[in-house]
């Protein structure tokens, strides 16, 4: 077995690879912690231990959980969550460095191992996603700091025989108020880790922020830019075979035939291994396997699915949409203001399946010996990963170890909930038993069959003689993300809250409303993608909005307010989208117009102004304005960039789909599935309303308002309403 201690490389190392000079993205292998290393070490305290939701066992808890204090002064944070690009390892080590009053140059970063210390607050595993990384972490990593700073502060006033009253801490050191002796942190590291924790360790107050708010240098971005942080498709251990995998798009097809002599002449390929309905060509380099598999020439019966296209699949879930379904939220006569309403609006929507596509394609590192196992990953939920792992394998838990290294994005991907790239690596190492890496190819992940649902909404609206809502009837069809999951248990009453969320929990609190949710199955396996069913469900309520306020004769900011007059956070998000449509949109250029959309996900509200026209019959996004309450801003410009990636994301949707016909895929890379390219990227503004409020989600919640925003300047400009998406027919002005 390879020891290799990801989980305690500090992530700007730099031990060498097989006693060799290190090369750009090799891993790091060796022995990582300096000899001599004094930490801070503490265990959680009981009254600390509401932070975690599942059990602490007292035997399997890390002393030093969270952070390490050397003599060298530098202080190590343990992150429990993934740093896919969205900077958590940076804004994180913020929370902790603000109340710890460390200088910001000493801090290093490592990923944890799983453990229930790691847990993600309020769920029973450790776990990157809902965009709650900030949320969930600003109480509990800021005590840890504050926690780390009381300690060596009682370590210094002891050693000068004062009362803790008579220092403080700063920039690393803890200082003597009567005459400025000080003494560093790396000083005190070992007298302090004989001291208890404190249960109550005081926070600052927001206006005593030094680093929270302010944007320090990312923690990660020199070893991003030279080569250094190691991603999963970087791991290198030795002895390591490259295995490229050949996988049918549906999971329940069978394999039929393949030319295994064919895949074994490719120079460089060592084996084809056939497992349940894969074949996996192993190779001494991922290019002789990736060309072993494209000789493969494989063939699989679909079963009944082996004719199915995306307009069949569709027109089931139409029909689905007459079916009872269950009641997600009603309140009101729906029924009996139906009746008696004026006129009666009816709209249909379409969604097709979509899929992840991060930069870094699926990969999985794995050294099983027969009795035990490690693994290489960009772990999104390493605690399931790691159960799935140990299950196939049939080892006891603690034989299993993780690692979790850096990911070139996931969108969802990464928080597999059949932990899908960990345990295909696993039955390919029983069979194997020798080290290896399975790289996903761009069109493997295309076609991996992992998809954000495909939705039907059918929606029925009345209005009553002043064209003012009078009855809201909203069913929504797709697929269930949660059933036969992990997650099942979050299902309550039998709904899904992916399904219908953003519809059931609007903050247009309509007087009479009923959302009903009809589930039904389809050829591909479904995954939370990207502010999951947000997704959907903002572009039908926002592109709604848009038209009962043109139906009303209103302008669709005053619209809104009349239906948010309740809604604070929303009416500050409108107030400085409106200032910036003053500002910049009062005067149009000739074949212009701009669109609105404004949506709550993940506790925060995000809206986006789209100032759109058309070229060669197809929206093109000049500028977008956008607004967000999030709560406290930690790291101003990776909030921003949070912000700008979600537009590009949103906007890519509304061109994207993974379709179907026979059986087959047609999308394979970024020709066929576009993702917005630099030249056609709009400018972005973003403005954050100013709160001293907890942090909320950021990751997810700029995705869902831009599309609609960009349907909404559509209609206006050619009096197209665009109900079907991805955006495929040409309009005009």
């Amino acid at each position: 077995m390879n020891k290799i201690e990801t989980n305690s490389t500090p992530s700007n190392a730099t031990t060498p690879l097989l006693e060799r000079p290190l090369e750009r993205r090799e891993f790091l292998i060796g022995s990582l912690t300096a000899v001599g290393t004094l930490t801070v070490a503490f265990t959680i305290p009981s009254p600390f231990r509401k932070f975690f939701a599942a059990e602490i066992s007292e035997a399997r808890s890390l002393p030093n959980a969270f952070v390490r204090v050397a003599p060298d002064n530098s202080i190590t944070l343990v992150m429990n969550k993934l740093e896919m690009g969205q900077g958590v390892n940076t804004s994180l080590s913020q929370l902790i460095a603000e109340e710890l009053e460390c200088d910001w140059k000493s801090i290093r970063t490592e990923f944890a191992p799983v453990d229930a210390v790691y847990n993600a607050v309020g769920m029973p595993m450790q776990m990157t996603g809902g965009s709650a990384s900030m949320k969930t972490s600003w109480d509990q990593h800021r005590k840890i700091g504050a926690g780390m700073r009381e300690m060596l502060k009682s370590a210094a006033a002891a050693k000068w025989g004062i009362p803790v009253s008579g220092v403080k801490a700063e920039n690393g050191s803890v200082i003597r108020l009567k005459d400025g002796a000080h003494l560093s942190y790396g000083e005190l590291a070992e007298a302090a880790s004989h001291l208890p924790f404190p249960e109550n360790p005081p926070l600052k107050k927001a206006k005593d922020f030094k680093i929270i708010g302010k944007s320090p240098n990312r923690i990660d971005a020199a070893e991003k830019v030279n080569g250094k942080a190691i991603y999963g498709i970087d791991v290198r251990i030795p002895g390591m075979l490259y295995a490229s995998v050949t996988r049918p798009s549906m999971e329940k097809a069978k394999l039929l035939t393949f030319d295994r002599k064919a895949a074994r002449k490719i120079a460089g390929v060592v084996d084809v291994v056939s497992f349940g309905n894969k074949i996996a060509v192993l190779g001494k380099n991922t290019y002789a396997a990736r060309l072993g598999c494209e000789a493969l020439k494989p063939t699989w019966d679909y079963g009944a699915n082996a004719h199915s296209t995306t307009e069949t699949v569709m027109s089931g879930f139409k029909k689905d949409a007459s079916q009872p379904g269950i009641v997600a939220e009603t309140r009101g006569a729906v029924g009996a203001e139906m009746a008696k309403a004026k006129r009666v609006l009816t709209f249909e929507y379409e969604f097709p399946y979509l899929a992840h596509a991060p930069m870094e394609p699926m990969n999985c590192t794995i050294d099983y010996d027969g009795k035990k196992a490690e693994l290489w990953s960009g772990h999104q939920m390493p605690t399931i990963d790691l159960g799935a792992a140990a299950k196939t394998l049939g080892l006891a838990p603690e034989k299993v170890k993780i690692h979790t290294v850096f990911a070139g994005g996931s969108f969802g991907r990464r928080a597999s909930k059949t932990s899908d790239y960990v345990v295909e690596a696993c039955e390919l190492a029983k069979k194997v038993k020798k080290p290896l890496k399975i790289t996903w190819s761009r069109e493997d992940d295309m076609r991996g069959g992992y998809y954000r649902p495909m939705y039907f909404h059918a929606v029925k609206v009345g209005l009553n003689e002043k064209n003012e809502i009078s009855a809201w009837d909203h069913r929504v069809v797709g697929q269930s993300i949660m059933a036969n999951s992990p997650m099942a248990s979050f299902m309550k009453g039998g709904i899904d809250k992916t399904v219908v969320e953003g519809v059931t929990e609007s903050a247009y609190k309509l007087a009479n409303f009923e959302c009903r949710q009809i589930l039904t199955e389809a050829p591909f396996t479904t995954l939370w993608w990207r502010s999951v069913g947000n997704t959907h469900t903002a572009y039908v309520m926002e592109t709604m909005i848009d038209e009962l306020a043109e139906a009303a004769g209103s302008d669709p900011f005053k619209y809104r307010r009349r239906l948010l007059k309740d809604s604070p956070r929303h009416l500050a998000v409108l107030d400085l989208l409106e200032k910036r449509v003053k500002e910049n949109l009062s005067t149009l250029e000739p074949g212009r117009a701009w669109g609105l959309a404004i949506h709550e996900s993940f506790a925060s509200v995000v809206g986006h102004v789209a100032e759109i026209s058309l070229v060669n019959g197809s929206p093109r996004v000049h500028r977008v304005f956008s607004a967000v309450h999030c709560g406290q801003v930690v790291h101003p410009e990776i909030a921003k960039s949070q912000v700008e990636g979600a537009v590009i994301f949103g906007i890519s949707s509304l061109f994207q789909e993974v379709a179907l016909k026979d059986g087959v895929i047609p999308q394979t890379n970024f020709d066929t599935y576009p993702v917005l390219r630099i030249q056609d990227a709009p400018v972005i503004t973003v403005d954050f309303v100013e709160t001293d409020a907890p942090p909320t989600g950021l990751g997810e919640p700029g995705v869902p308002p831009i599309a609609p925003a960009v349907a909404n300047a559509l209609y206006r400009l050619t009096k197209a309403r665009l109900r079907i998406l991805p955006f495929k027919a040409e309009v005009k002005a």
